[in-house]
């Protein structure tokens, strides 16, 4: 049975993330901890993406498909045993609401990064891991996504009880 790693960089690319874990020492890794599938959505960053195909030394084991967009992830992070994402609040969202172990890589080259919050946020509330580039290697090595807490099903009624209580009902 394929174990399979899903990675999204949402609409506008991520490069180093790309370069990164289609490299050899991230595929050897990838291949320690069981993973056979590296699902790839690349967005913008389809240069790195087919350059990385080109000279990457890739495992006989581990089998590599990517793509820029598509309509929707919902089947490729259903079926994936861990998701790796930029820290995007939807695919934050939507990958923990699916209870998947969920890695975030942080963008430390975005200016006023908002998103590094909420991902450090969900992290320290262990629901997810957080990392850089430059510790992801790490943190699939110690495996630290394995014990996550699972998230919170959303209360619809927390709305309309503040509605309610607003309106005088």
């Amino acid at each position: 049975m394929d174990k399979t790693v899903f990675v999204t960089v949402g609409s506008t690319g991520f490069d180093q993330v790309i370069s990164l874990l289609t490299s050899s020492p991230s595929l050897q890794i990838l291949k320690s901890l069981g993973y056979t599938k590296l699902n790839i959505q690349y967005g913008k960053s389809r240069e790195s993406y087919n350059e990385a195909m080109k000279v990457s030394n890739i495992p006989n084991e581990i089998q590599i498909i990517g793509y820029d967009y598509k309509t929707s992830l919902d089947q490729d992070m259903s079926e994936s045993d861990l998701i790796i994402s930029h820290a995007g609040s939807g695919s934050i969202l939507e990958s923990l609401r699916l209870n998947k172990p969920l890695i975030v890589v942080i963008n430390e080259n975005l200016m006023n990064n908002h998103q590094a919050e909420l991902a450090v946020e969900l992290g320290n509330k262990g629901y997810l891991v957080y990392s850089s580039t430059s510790n992801l290697l790490e943190i699939l090595k110690s495996k630290a996504y394995e014990n996550l807490i699972s998230f919170p099903e959303p209360d619809a009624t927390i709305f309309a009880n503040i509605l309610n209580e607003e309106m005088g009902v």
